[in-house]
């Protein structure tokens, strides 16, 4: 965790006399969360959010976040929509926001949360870009099978196509966390939610087959250089690779996860069996999943029940 630090004996810029620093306060809530257990990646998003809302206010000569209104928050989001920030950040920065103001009430360091008056951005209904089955067989087709590497990063492609696992649930598994028998793995989610997820049998040839070449002992499941574990960085310039030498276009790890939910609601899984193998936390997204897998099924029986090719007008 990185955090810039303030003495309590000297007044931060962003704050007046009597009141707590800014840097303070960030400093606290980190500390919170890192208690909590919160992984690297989500403290830096939060920090990065409160800090920059901080260095807004500051700069417009706007309260510190002790004593700061809904108005300034208004202010900042709305300047990041004209930045060009694409909703979806907008709805972080929010949610991060949210989730520091609520810290700084039970923690008694303000009276209310300004978040519960400042409405949350609007995110449209569309699923971002995602891999068709077809991307994801070329991808894997184009990986050669002479090394270890080329079986792991194969066996990482399909893995998570298969199971739609977050980047960083991928890079945590361990070599324990294998079910042979069933055909599952025990994924560590966010805020270190363990959930079962299962593998096909392609799937569960494909680390096998890894395995049984790499030879090399680890708890680890996926290993990078120097028989370390694989990195989310280093997955991300992985799969970046691979998909450049298949001539496919990379869409983000992620792209995965949206690829998996659609394939596994078109060929007629449950929206309930979804959120728990894909370790959502409420309805949301997968709700949004399903609409969007509803319109693409409702186009495909379009084309055989077109009312217009019933007519006879040729």
């Amino acid at each position: 965790m990185t955090s810039k630090t303030t003495s309590s004996n000297v007044c931060a810029p962003n704050s007046g006399p009597g009141s707590i620093p800014d840097d303070d306060l960030i400093r606290g809530f980190l500390l919170a969360l890192e208690a909590g257990g919160r992984k690297p990646r989500t403290l830096f998003i939060y920090e990065d959010s409160i800090r920059k809302l901080s260095d807004f206010s500051r700069e417009h000569s706007f309260p510190s976040l002790v004593t700061m209104d809904r108005n300034t928050i208004r202010h900042w989001l709305a300047s990041l929509h004209q930045q060009g920030n694409k909703p979806a950040t907008v709805s972080i920065r929010y949610r991060s926001l949210n989730r520091f103001f609520r810290w700084c009430v039970a923690e008694g360091e303000r009276a209310d949360n300004p978040m519960d008056h400042v409405e949350p951005p609007i995110i449209p209904s569309e699923i971002q870009p995602y891999y068709q089955p077809n991307d994801v067989e070329t991808v894997i087709k184009s990986i050669g099978r002479s090394t270890p590497y080329n079986l792991r990063d194969a066996a990482v492609v399909m893995i998570l196509f298969d199971t739609g696992v977050r980047a960083s649930e991928l890079c945590g598994m361990k070599s324990d966390d294998m079910d042979w028998r069933d055909k599952t793995i025990l994924v560590t989610g966010k805020a270190s939610k363990q959930r079962r997820v299962s593998i096909g049998n392609n799937s569960a040839m494909a680390i096998e087959r890894y395995l049984r070449k790499r030879r090399t002992k680890s708890d680890w499941l996926w290993l990078g250089s120097g028989n370390k574990p694989l990195t989310t960085n280093g997955l991300r310039m992985m799969l970046q690779r691979r998909f450049n030498e298949a001539g496919i276009k990379f869409r983000g790890a992620h792209a995965f996860r949206r690829g998996f939910a659609m394939e596994y609601l078109a060929s007629g899984g449950q929206e309930g069996d979804l959120k728990e193998l894909g370790g959502w936390q409420d309805y949301a997204m997968v709700s949004r999943y399903a609409k969007a897998n509803a319109g693409e099924r409702a186009i495909k029986a379009h084309k055989k029940l077109s009312p217009g090719d019933k007519l006879k007008v040729r």
